[in-house]
């Protein structure tokens, strides 16, 4: 599809005319004045950490509120436990559309400001939630949000993947990937304080306008680009701020050539089993979480009596102290035993299995008591202790199990999968047990069982033949000083560098290249 862009170069830089990439081994690139890692780190965390303190929110006691004392969300429109357990579901719908969306886009257009745009599409349905008069408009509204957040989970992984040293990639991926969690967390406290004394809706309010520096921010400074994000090294990102001038007859074929070359994508990632048993694996685990964050608060109040913003604050502050402690540690520990993807997928089933343990305990064995809680809240700790330190390992294979130019879009989809298989069905079909057995144990009990599935797909995941396509320098510097052999060259397959060159590893540690894939 042929595009030509026509703008003011006095008002409205373009990208294409001053192209900035991050550094690669194939082209030299001059970085903005702004530009470091570990300052695009820190951006990466506040935009991760402001759009999924949303998610803490709206299941917060303070906003969700109770149907029977007709406070919060809940009280307000009156809703069923079936259509309380829908609204943090609802963004999946944009979510799905928006990262097949932006994962194309960021063929055409720079990525970073691709994630500015998204931020903005978040921000104004946030005051969309704030304004809601019905179930209706605030379900919309959700689904809006759920496609702003759809450029900050396909594109801020592959950006931090191209910047972290090769050394302590998995820890960064632990600094970024707790931020999630941790808004989560934040977003317990915050909705339960500032909705119970200020109304439901004044969080959303509050959460909109700490966006907009952010927002200014991501469309004001000079971009910089994903790596190998075309066929050809030389390619520039086009403007997105800037209007084009399309043809009719290629305006016309568009659609069928978008559709064509996502089917085209989402079949060669398909290809992929590591890929596949890491996106499929991570997908029990995130529909129990998805549960526990948002009905456990919920759930602690109705078994042990404590107050409602006491349990806020207390699962609030659990989880944040648990995402940090085990997000960076599991990154850490990987990146010291060895950051291959088969340590990778064996840590995520380990935890997975200690998490399972340890949750089935924290909701069996305490007491309905104010000390019961106590218990059950250290035991609990340690469940999510277990599950959050799968979290790093797990989004690294997702980069480095698929061909480099597919990172955003591998990203979205075990997104997506995570999601569609994860959290979405997870809060409505347990509040539809819950309605059933009036039971907080058993429905928490049958729920916590899908953590096992998630190990086993973990543990397969490690023990199939798969393809490592991180840089052949980089992924060799993490081989401790030791040369491949044949004896642990089976476990990872065959290297492949930014250029998707195969390499044969010989019986005697040789490296030779082969022809392109």
């Amino acid at each position: 599809m042929e595009k030509v862009a026509s703008c003011d170069l006095g008002t409205l830089p373009s990208v294409a005319t001053n192209p900035v990439t991050v550094p690669s081994d194939n082209a030299c690139s001059t970085d903005p004045a702004w530009y470091t890692p570990a300052r695009l780190l820190v951006a990466f965390c506040v935009v991760s950490f402001l759009v999924f303190l949303d998610r803490g929110i709206i299941a917060s006691n303070g906003v969700n509120g109770d149907k029977e004392a007709r406070t919060g969300i809940q009280g307000e429109f009156q809703l069923s436990k079936f259509q309380d357990g829908v609204l943090p579901a609802a963004f999946m719908v944009g979510l799905l559309v928006a990262s097949l969306l932006f994962s194309e886009l960021c063929k055409h257009y720079n990525a970073f400001r691709l994630i500015g745009w998204g931020m903005a599409i978040f921000m104004v349905s946030s005051v969309g939630c704030g304004f809601a008069n019905s179930f209706w408009t605030l379900l919309a509204c959700r689904i809006v949000m759920g496609a702003g957040e759809a450029s900050i989970i396909n594109l801020t992984g592959p950006f931090i993947d191209d910047v972290a040293p090769p050394d302590q990639k998995t820890l960064w991926f632990g600094i970024l990937y707790l931020f999630p969690t941790v808004g989560i967390a934040g977003g317990y406290i915050f909705g339960g304080v500032i909705g119970a004394s200020m109304g439901w809706r004044m969080p959303f309010f509050i959460q909109a306008g700490v966006c907009v520096p952010v927002v200014v921010w991501l469309f004001v400074v000079h971009p910089i680009s994903l790596r190998t994000m075309h066929d050809g090294e030389d390619e520039t990102h086009a403007d997105l701020t800037a209007p084009l001038l399309v043809s009719e007859q290629a305006a016309a074929a568009a659609p069928i050539a978008v559709t064509q070359s996502l089917w085209g994508d989402i079949c060669i990632l398909c290809k992929q089993p590591t890929f596949l048993f890491n996106a499929l694996g991570a997908c029990p685990l995130q529909g129990a979480f998805g549960v526990y964050s948002y009905f456990g608060p919920q759930a602690a109040h109705e078994l042990f009596g404590v107050g409602r913003e006491s349990i806020d604050l207390a699962f609030g502050g659990v989880t944040i102290i648990t995402a940090v402690v085990a997000t960076l540690l599991g990154g850490w520990v990987l990146d010291r035993v060895g950051s291959s993807i088969k340590n990778a997928m064996l840590m995520n089933g380990w935890s997975a299995i200690v998490g399972f343990i340890a949750i089935v305990v924290a909701f069996w064995l305490p007491p309905a008591t104010s000390t019961g809680f106590v218990w059950f809240m250290a035991v609990f700790a340690v469940g999510e202790l277990a599950i959050f330190a799968g979290t790093a390992p797990s989004g690294a294979v997702t980069v480095w199990s698929v061909p480099t130019r597919l990172r955003p879009l591998a990203s979205g989809i075990a997104a997506i999968a995570s999601h569609i298989l994860g959290d979405v069905p997870t809060p409505p079909l347990v509040g539809l047990m819950q309605g059933y057995v009036q039971d907080w144990r058993i429905s928490m009990l049958v729920l916590t069982f899908i953590l096992i599935a998630g190990a086993v797909l973990f543990f397969l995941g490690a023990y199939v033949r798969c393809t490592d396509y991180r840089p052949e320098e980089e992924r060799l510097s993490l081989e401790k000083g030791h040369r491949l052999t044949a004896t642990n060259a089976g476990n990872v397959g065959p290297l492949v560098s930014d250029m998707e060159t195969a390499t044969l590893i010989h019986n005697h540690g040789d490296i030779a290249d082969t022809s392109h894939f």
